[in-house]
């Protein structure tokens, strides 16, 4: 089972079943830059709940100091309190797995920094620029997954296939290829897994 407890995502998951799912060092860098500024804004959001429950406690630890406050809203500040104190470790525990997290995105985008194609353009120019080979990849990993499970592509998978612009240079050719492999292989589907096994972005460890 899996369990992100005071995280979105561990280690393992940023780098094996999302960076590791793409098929360029760019997208990766890209996917992986989401989850930074998600995780920043999240950090940043985090500080102003500290201050804002720093207020309530003060708020709440005045009225109890003061005489003047009837019974009633002595009974709430207490509850109020209460209710703060048991939730500090959560806050806490989440406050200090973002920072985690956020440290781990960082360290996946500096190693894929020295494989990137358009590290030399701006975030956006650079996510723009390698749609088309990524996408090339992702539609020659659908074409394994369909040929090595079901050993044929779906009519509407092939359809998306085709539209893209080197379907016959890149596409059909692997393919072809992965079509052969299976026809080699007379069964043993370890050999033709290792044969269309991918080379990972990032190390497996």
């Amino acid at each position: 089972m899996y369990s992100a407890s005071h995280r979105l995502n561990h280690d393992f998951q940023l780098k094996h079943f999302m960076a590791n799912s793409c098929h360029t060092a760019d997208a990766a860098y890209a996917l992986l830059y989401a989850q930074m500024i998600d995780m920043e804004s999240k950090i940043a959001h985090g500080k102003g709940q500290a201050k804002r429950r720093e207020i309530t406690r003060l708020k709440y630890e005045a009225i109890l100091a003061d005489d003047a406050s009837d019974q009633i809203a002595k009974l709430e500040a207490e509850a109020e309190l209460l209710e703060l104190e048991s939730s500090q470790y959560i806050f806490d525990m989440n406050i200090e797995g973002a920072h985690k997290e956020l440290e781990a995105i960082k360290s996946l985008m500096a190693e894929l920094e020295p494989q990137r194609k358009y590290a030399h353009l701006p975030i956006l120019e650079a996510n723009e620029a390698c749609q088309r080979e990524e996408l090339a990849g992702e539609m020659k990993r659908r074409a394994e997954n369909y040929l090595l499970s079901q050993g044929s592509i779906p009519a509407d998978h092939l359809e998306t296939m085709r539209n893209h612009p080197d379907f016959t240079e890149v596409i059909l050719p692997h393919i072809v290829k992965i079509t052969q492999t299976l026809r080699n292989s007379n069964g043993d589907m370890a050999k033709a897994f290792a044969s269309v096994q991918k080379p990972l972005l990032l190390g497996t460890k």
